[in-house]
């Protein structure tokens, strides 16, 4: 039965995807291609319910859309195909917009928006200046943001800590954390779980002023992966493991598994996306180990650095450069982005009377074709886009845990602004080394993969910076340097 149900959204998509590349028209209007993965798209894989969303959007702007709506999984991976073979979608939502959008501003296949938003001020109106501004590329903008910056704290369990006198600031030292988080063990609960993603190593880099990657320091490009805060930083790692505080087995925990750790208990924290607290505050109470989660911004280091993880811009819209419809295709983000009904429709709940009816106090309740359809709504809208959602009039009813979470969460984004940590992502121009531009993942693979054996103790500090060194060689990296500098 399954299969029966799947085969028309795979057709949808399959037929989506034959037809990517440009502006199609229908009955002599233009049609706008718009790709978004499906935990978009009103959360639903359900082609008529998908439906809705698409006459939605053109009951918004008059502007007929042909979704593309690849799964989460696979949505990178294909949007990544499209581009680089040239069959762009007029508009697609993209993630890691830092790194991404300014390669492919480079490469000529984004269109430049700067006038667009400029000439917008439904976006101007509630997306800050400071925000649309970065990446700066070449002083114009080309992407939209769909929701506030991303940034990674420590999540904490409240209870655990109660339980056994954990005494942890908001912004604790370093030695304070190890001390305290030292407490757990022997007592079955491992004190911080951390995922396979090494990048993420960058909030405790924070704390010794150290940067994973080349960057602009004192004036000048330098590989901060050999400057001596980044050993410091990396023995603090290391130290943190011999302790038992960091998770063993980390190098294989996926996000979901870390998460779940957290949320039932096993783990007393993790690192997450400030953004994510409502679903701690969720998923505690929904395991049967409801708590409050103590949130850690910073750890402050000797020289009194730290700072969140921050990622700065993570997702956004783009317009490809070969659109022949750009109006329209601005058009659709615009909406998207700033209309209020529009953005919870295609982020958070999908249409009334198509996703979900209102029972008798008010409260959503998914209908049989969008439970069928593995149709989740989320609130997390509320509180992670740029719009103000007036939470005591809003056309369904919270409870009061729900809506006690929410508020929290609003605290929890406003407060962590406040102790960004730094990000030098677009530090480095594509195009100024093609060199650099080559070899750039292997640098990043390389690094993160001795970061890992030096803090997991298979190597010494001295045997993994030996190591790093002669790769670093290896790729003519002092050479990139140079060339890099002489760009300045």
């Amino acid at each position: 039965m399954k299969r029966i149900l799947l085969f028309p959204v795979v057709l949808l998509i399959v037929v989506a995807m034959v037809f990517a590349g440009g502006s199609k028209e229908a009955s002599g209007e233009p049609t706008i291609q718009l790709a978004s993965a499906d935990n978009t798209y009103g959360l639903s894989t359900d082609p008529d319910l998908q439906q809705s969303i698409t006459d939605l959007i053109k009951e918004k702007t008059g502007v007929n859309v042909e979704p593309i709506i690849p799964p989460l999984s696979s949505y990178s991976d294909k949007i990544a195909t499209l581009v680089n073979s040239g069959d762009i979608p007029d508009v697609f939502g993209i993630a890691q917009a830092m790194v991404k959008v300014p390669q492919m501003a480079t490469r000529g296949q984004i269109l430049d928006l700067t006038d667009y938003i400029a000439n917008s001020e439904k976006i101007k109106s509630i997306i800050p200046e400071s925000v649309l501004a970065i990446p700066d590329i070449g002083g114009r903008n080309y992407f939209v943001p769909y929701n506030y910056p991303k940034s990674k704290a420590l999540f904490i369990r409240q209870d655990i800590m109660d339980q056994y006198g954990i005494n942890l600031s908001s912004t604790p030292t370093t030695e304070e954390f190890l001390t305290e988080m030292s407490k757990l063990n022997g007592t079955g609960i491992v004190p911080f779980t951390f995922p396979k993603w090494i990048d993420n190593f960058q909030f405790f880099y924070n704390s010794f002023g150290a940067w994973g990657g080349i960057y602009l320091k004192d004036g000048k490009y330098v590989d901060g992966f050999q400057e001596p805060e980044m050993r410091e930083a990396l023995a603090y790692l290391h130290e943190l493991y011999e302790a038992g505080v960091l998770n063993a087995e980390f190098i294989t925990t996926e996000n979901s598994q870390m998460r779940e750790k957290v949320y039932t208990a096993q783990s007393a924290g993790d690192i997450d996306y400030v953004t994510n607290y409502i679903n701690y505050f969720q998923q505690t109470a929904a395991a049967g180990k409801p708590t409050e989660m103590h949130v850690i911004y910073a750890l402050i280091g000797p020289n009194g650095d730290g700072g969140t993880l921050n990622e700065a811009t993570q997702t956004a819209f783009c317009v490809s450069a070969k659109t022949k419809n750009p109006d329209e295709a601005f058009k659709v983000i615009e909406a998207i982005v700033s209309d209020p009904e529009l953005y919870a429709a295609f982020f958070g709940i999908g249409r009334e009377g198509y996703h979900y009816t209102l029972g008798e106090d008010g409260e959503i309740v998914p209908t049989d074709k969008a439970s069928n359809s593995g149709y989740k709504y989320t609130f997390n809208y509320l509180s992670d886009s740029f719009i103000n959602y007036d939470l005591d009039n809003l056309p369904y009813t919270l409870d009061d845990n729900t809506l006690t979470g929410i508020r929290r969460q609003r605290e929890i984004i406003d407060e962590g602004g406040n102790y960004l940590g730094p990000n030098h992502s677009s530090d480095v121009p594509v195009g100024v080394s093609d060199e650099y531009d080559r070899v750039s993942p292997s640098i990043k693979s390389t690094r993160e993969s001795i970061a890992a054996k030096i803090v997991m103790g298979s190597v010494t500090l001295d045997e993994g910076m030996a190591e790093y060194e002669n790769f670093w060689n290896s790729i003519n990296g002092p050479e990139i340097l140079d060339e890099l500098n002489a760009s300045l």
